[in-house]
């Protein structure tokens, strides 16, 4: 049986941050670029990504999603790719005590 996944929610929180909104936004605009060119690497499709609600220590959070399923290993290696390039972004910037998290929302099994 393989799986393959179609949607994953992203969310990158920060307890007790102090970002005003301007910073949220510029670090949104930020992680969404650093998941495109990750997306490009790892899978080679066009991925939307969709806003989702945010909580109040929530930096970013947002449902990436594949016209067509994508394989697990491909989808590893997209997760592999976007937090190191998260977790490279937040060392330069000297943000610290951030956690990313990735949800796979929705799949398929065959």
């Amino acid at each position: 049986m393989t799986i393959n996944i179609a949607m994953v929610d992203v969310t990158v929180s920060k307890p007790d941050h102090d970002f005003n909104e301007r910073e949220q936004k510029i670090i949104e605009v930020l992680l969404l670029n650093l998941a495109a060119h990750g997306n490009s690497y790892a899978t080679k499709e066009n991925m939307a990504f969709t806003p989702n609600e945010k909580k109040k220590d929530t930096l970013f959070s947002f449902q990436f999603a594949w016209q067509q399923s994508i394989p697990k290993e491909q989808y590893d290696e997209l997760v592999s790719s976007i937090q190191r390039k998260y977790e490279t972004a937040f060392n330069m910037c000297d943000i610290e005590n951030v956690e990313i998290q990735f949800l796979e929302n929705a799949y398929l099994k065959k």
